[in-house]
């Protein structure tokens, strides 16, 4: 067993851990095991590592999907990636990868299907690993108008 694996499972008083689950020493259980299931679900996680967290009887929380094209694994990834970086698989509508994907439009419309119960299963829980869930989000604020709109509603323009 490796090192990483004998870690966790010396420190994990069972399998499935919520993300903020830290070891007494410090070490992110919650996360390491987040990452774990993610690059599982994104199929980039060595088959070694996998086999050793089965023999421990780790809680995947999520089926394998059954195959994504190239454009929905790169989405996906962008996905984690930002989620890694900004803490929160919950990305703007108009966020757009470091090629100009735009990976908030995909992502958009991924949960409108899920909201309307046309996003298959294994999709759904891969989004859920990512952090992201079909509820709305709550908006913002409103930011005051500058100055007097020139926009005319539907009923006054005919």
């Amino acid at each position: 067993m490796s090192p990483a694996v004998r870690r966790y499972h010396k420190h994990a008083n069972n399998t499935d851990l919520d993300s903020h689950v830290l070891a007494e020493d410090g070490f992110h259980l919650g996360r390491w095991a987040d990452r774990h299931r993610i690059a599982r679900a994104l199929g980039i996680l060595p088959a070694d590592r996998e086999a050793e967290l089965d023999a421990i009887g780790f809680d995947w929380k999520a089926p394998r999907p059954a195959g994504f094209d190239s454009k929905h694994r790169r989405m996906l990834l962008e996905i984690a990636a930002y989620r890694e970086k900004h803490g929160t698989g919950e990305i703007p509508s108009t966020y757009l990868s470091d090629e100009g994907e735009p990976v908030g439009e995909w992502l958009y419309r991924k949960v409108r299907k899920w909201r309307d119960g046309q996003l298959p299963a294994d999709e759904q829980a891969v989004l859920e690993l990512l952090g992201i869930s079909p509820t709305p989000r709550p908006r913002g604020p409103r930011t005051a108008r500058r100055g007097t709109s020139t926009r005319r509603s539907a009923a006054l323009a005919h």
